[in-house]
């Protein structure tokens, strides 16, 4: 057991025991249940150590975060103290939960129990609704209704006579507690007590419960945006939903306000805690800019040939080019227009293969034989190819609903050999002209469409992809192209 139950719970746990009257178990009355059990935290960190005597002493953490504090005479003889990071279980919990061991061991005197609370262990929350609790014997968190706060050293502590897991609870919390939305979204707030509304507003001690819209959330009025009652056009608007549930709504502004985050508060009266201003801090953001995703562009075209005109054969021209266009970053941005870096990769090549023959049959003296008298050849071998790498700038723009995607890619630059031979035999001379040619070629090939457009997607409208086909050419090839997106935008 890790310490005496306090008579709050007893008298709880009593009171759902029976009727002596009856004998059978007795009704719980609806919002009277008994709080429900937390789970038991699992060890987070490295213990700290220390022994302790009956002089007393202190143990904490190097960086101040919790201490313990143990008068003299408190203990009776040395024993081995140990402070243990452990997962939070608390309802309202904030800041790390500590083992304070050996368990069951009970002091003579109190101890103090010190927490140094930050900033964000109050976030959604108020400084006086900020205490210490520990998780009793049957799981339920108690909550200390009168720590003592001292507001210039942040600091929180209670004293006690044994050890548990302890941890800083906040009672009541404007959740979510903090929170980060664009431009022009909306957000719901809820007013939430995370102590048991049947609690003895006069004991010091308070079980915590499950968080939920308890009697404190129906108080809730006074909401405001930077202490603007209601909020306006320049901080962003904050309305109560009606149903007196402590709900609310809060609409970002159309830009980004001066002072941001946005404290949006609301005023609660609690009996156990008294009269609270609970503020959640919403940072106003312009539209997310971080893109990933990747531009396809393909061409192709095939074309084989034959010969005519009483030549003999055949031949194909190809030409293919891919070129991926990732992004890689984005450069600047603001409401409507984000720069986009794009990783171009491009390949691209163009062939044109051939072989063609043509013959004529003479004679070549009177009352001769036939015999081929001329004798026509000629092979192409026509070869391209290239490749560019670089990094370029592309325009995204979207407003209304539309957007639009503009960049520039650089041309793949080509170079490659066009050689051919050409070959004439006279049969009856008996001589042949050969005659060769191999020059070096260079050619651009790019892509015939550098805009890619479209509308967004209500239900998708952080992603943006589509297709265009279209006729083209490569050299003096005819091409079929497509040019594809598909491009996600990312929290």
């Amino acid at each position: 057991m890790r310490h005496v139950l306090t008579s709050l719970t007893l008298l709880l746990t009593l009171s759902a025991c029976g009727s002596p009257s009856t004998g059978g178990p007795t009704p719980t009355p609806p919002g009277q249940e008994t709080p429900t059990p937390s789970p038991v935290g699992t060890p987070a960190g490295t213990p700290i150590q220390k022994v302790i005597g009956a002089a007393g002493g202190t143990l904490g953490t190097p960086d101040g975060a919790v201490r313990l504090d143990i008068p003299a005479g408190a203990l009776s003889g040395d024993q081995t103290i140990a402070l243990q990071p452990i997962t939070r279980t608390a309802p309202g919990g904030t800041g790390q939960t500590y083992r304070l061991s050996p368990e069951g061991l009970t002091f003579a005197t109190p101890a103090r129990l010190t927490f140094t609370y930050t900033d964000g262990d109050v976030q959604g929350s108020a400084l006086l609704a900020l205490s210490i609790g520990f998780q009793d014997a049957q799981g339920v968190w108690q909550y200390y209704r009168r720590p003592t706060r001292d507001l210039a050293a942040k600091t929180v502590s209670v004293e006690t006579t044994h050890f548990s897991d302890w941890s800083m609870l906040e009672g009541i919390q404007l959740r979510p507690l903090k929170a980060e939305i664009e431009v022009g979204k909306t957000l719901p707030l809820q007013v939430m007590s995370c102590l048991d509304p049947q609690g003895d507003p006069d004991s010091e001690l308070i079980p915590g419960h499950d968080c939920s819209p308890a009697a404190a959330a129906f108080t809730a009025k006074g909401w405001a945006a930077n202490g603007v009652a209601g909020g306006n056009a320049s901080v962003g608007t904050v309305a109560d939903t009606g149903d007196k549930s402590g709900a609310a709504t809060y609409t970002a502004p159309a830009q980004k306000p001066g002072r941001n985050p946005v404290a949006v508060s609301v005023g609660v009266s609690d009996l156990i805690l008294g009269n609270l201003t609970l503020v959640s801090n919403v940072k106003v953001t312009e539209p997310s800019n971080t893109w990933q995703g990747q531009i396809i562009y393909t061409e192709t075209g095939r074309r084989p040939w034959k010969m005519q005109d009483g030549f003999e054969g055949s031949g194909s021209e190809y030409a293919k080019q891919t070129q991926t266009f990732t992004v890689v970053g984005v450069k600047s941005a603001d409401q409507y227009n984000t720069i986009l870096l794009l990783e171009q990769d491009g390949v691209a090549e163009y062939s044109d293969f051939g072989h063609m023959e043509k013959k004529i049959y003479e004679i070549c003296e009177a009352f001769g034989p036939t015999i081929l008298r001329h004798h026509f050849i000629y092979d192409r071998d026509f070869k391209l190819s290239g490749r560019v790498k670089a990094t370029l700038e592309a325009r995204l723009n979207i407003v209304d609903g539309q957007y639009s995607l503009s960049f520039i890619p650089q041309d793949v630059p080509m170079t490659g050999q066009d050689t051919t031979i050409d070959i004439y035999r006279d049969g009856c001379a008996k001589t042949e002209n050969n005659r060769s040619n191999s020059k070096p070629v260079r050619y651009s090939a790019g892509l015939r469409n550098d805009t890619v457009a479209g509308s967004l997607d209500p239900a998708h409208p952080d992603v943006l992809s589509g297709r265009v086909e279209g006729e083209s050419e490569v050299f003096v090839q005819a091409t079929q192209y497509l040019l594809s997106w598909n491009l996600t935008r990312t929290p």
